[in-house]
């Protein structure tokens, strides 16, 4: 049995109220526009790649922040085929006996979702998620971006292979499972895609933790400490906890080895009535950075004049409505 490491890039619609979502609603929340993956054989060794870009059929308008971090426009992609042509070409590719590994459950989803719209009536093969392991045989909790598992692990990024490209996040990630101590461990961590829903996002809410109150987990070691998702190590917040919406705060933090960190804390009463919250921490790049700061002016600004003084933020009526089914960061 061969292994596809897979990756996916997508389109998805710059508005939902623009006639494109109206038209497909849910049924097609983000139009994959390259397939990327990376075939192991049974050592695991990569013994090829692939590239296959898709032309939109739907979602014409390449959303600006995909356009910037993918760099793929109409003028690349106007000249590729449709989705199930792009299908067939990467089943042929793939072969009769293989298993997908991909980095989170997010392509898997996403893949499903296409192949469902699109009438693409391939069978997908069994499907794990080499995020889980890595998370595990690193004893970190949540999720960690690719990035940041290949720095842990000591694999110097190609320069002529930049992130954001799906055939190179797809030999990143195949290279990350290489280097993990049990990589066929793989095999216990099967994924099934989940419904993408616009208006559902709490059933995509995924807690990292359970909290007694959003005060006291923003007291918490947790918050006030986050630690480094390379060394595990407790960091020093470098700004406060800022709110960024209902049930949102953004903050960046300082690791004495690997420099500032991006610390993301979003809190949602769930079905069962308790409080969650789901936790992540990232290298800082130049956006987080900026980002945090202007949401700390905007802050600062607003409690001068009162804006908060009433504020409960026990209160998680909201936190997960968004304009958007996946936020940037």
């Amino acid at each position: 049995m061969q292994f596809i490491v897979l990756d996916l890039e997508w389109n998805q619609p710059v508005s939902y109220q623009s006639a494109a979502y109206r038209k497909v609603g849910d049924s097609l929340l983000f139009e994959v526009i390259q397939i990327g993956a990376a075939k192991l054989n049974e050592k695991l060794e990569i013994v090829d790649t692939i590239s296959v870009l898709i032309c939109p059929t739907h979602y014409l308008t390449i959303h600006p922040r995909v356009k910037r971090m993918t760099g793929l426009s109409m003028d690349v992609l106007g000249d590729a085929p449709a989705f199930p042509e792009a299908m067939t070409a990467f089943a042929d590719w793939c072969g009769g006996d293989c298993a997908f590994l991909t980095w989170g459950c997010d392509d898997v989803s996403v893949l499903k979702q296409n192949m469902d719209f699109f009438r693409v009536e391939q069978e997908l093969p069994k499907m794990y998620d080499i995020q889980r392991l890595y998370a595990d045989a690193m004893k970190l909790s949540g999720q960690t971006a690719l990035k940041t598992a290949m720095e842990a692990l000591g694999i110097e990024p190609d320069e002529q292979r930049s992130f954001h490209n799906a055939e190179n996040d797809a030999y990143y990630t195949a290279q990350v499972l290489q280097k993990l101590p049990d990589p066929m461990a793989v095999l216990k961590y099967e994924e099934q895609p989940r419904k993408l829903s616009h208006n559902d996002r709490r059933s995509r809410f995924r807690a990292t933790s359970m909290v007694p109150s959003v005060k006291a987990a923003l007291e918490s070691d947790a918050l006030t400490a986050p630690r480094c998702p390379t060394c595990n190590q407790p960091t020093e917040l470098s700004t406060e906890l800022v709110p960024q919406a209902v049930g949102k705060y953004v903050a960046l933090s300082r690791c004495k080895h690997h420099g500032l960190m991006f610390v993301k804390a979003r809190f949602a009463l769930l079905p069962d009535g308790q409080k969650g919250m789901h936790l992540s921490v990232l290298p800082a790049n130049r956006q987080t950075k900026a980002y945090v700061h202007t949401k700390e002016l905007q802050y600062q600004l607003k409690r001068k004049r009162g804006d908060y003084d009433s504020v409960d933020v026990e209160n998680l009526e909201g936190a997960l409505s968004t304009n958007m089914p996946f936020e940037d960061a």
